[in-house]
């Protein structure tokens, strides 16, 4: 037994993108440079793609710089759940972090939990395969987007 809530479900991102296209948001600056991780389950899965991108583009001051492998063609974080983490899976996320290092970025955005806790994880814990890992700060677009709301609004 379930009940029915007759409502449309939205992904942060495209409400994000939905209040900033109505101007409901007022953004200040932040100087930074980023760079976007496509969750594998936001887009390959549900296809959205574009609402992240629109709202990094509408935060003043925000410099975004695509990856080499973006949108369909993006990388993985390295595993579908929290928990696998073997040699493969620290290959896969050392390989997107190098990409993310190699835009020039100083943040990289994602809007999954998931995605976030397996890069961080790549950075502390090299595992057996003691891999270089790039060091990258790494921010969900809900946090950016709280830290570029301005007072009062």
């Amino acid at each position: 037994n379930y009940v029915s809530l007759n409502c449309e479900l939205q992904h942060i991102s495209e409400l994000l993108a939905e209040k900033i296209g109505k101007k409901s948001l007022k953004l200040k600056e932040i100087k930074k440079k980023v760079t976007y991780q496509d969750p594998c389950r936001l887009g390959r899965h549900l296809g959205i793609y574009d609402a992240a991108r629109k709202v990094l583009e509408a935060i003043p001051g925000i410099e975004l710089v695509e990856m080499e492998h973006n949108k369909m063609d993006a990388i993985c974080c390295g595993t579908s759940a929290f928990t696998n983490c073997e040699a493969y899976s620290n290959m896969i996320r050392q390989q997107r972090l190098s990409e993310a290092k190699a835009t020039g970025a100083e943040i990289l955005i994602t809007s999954c939990p998931k995605c976030q806790t397996h890069f961080r994880c790549a950075m502390e814990d090299k595992g057996e395969e003691h891999r270089p890992t790039p060091k990258i700060e790494i921010m969900d677009l809900a946090n950016l987007v709280a830290n570029a709301i301005e007072e009062g609004r």
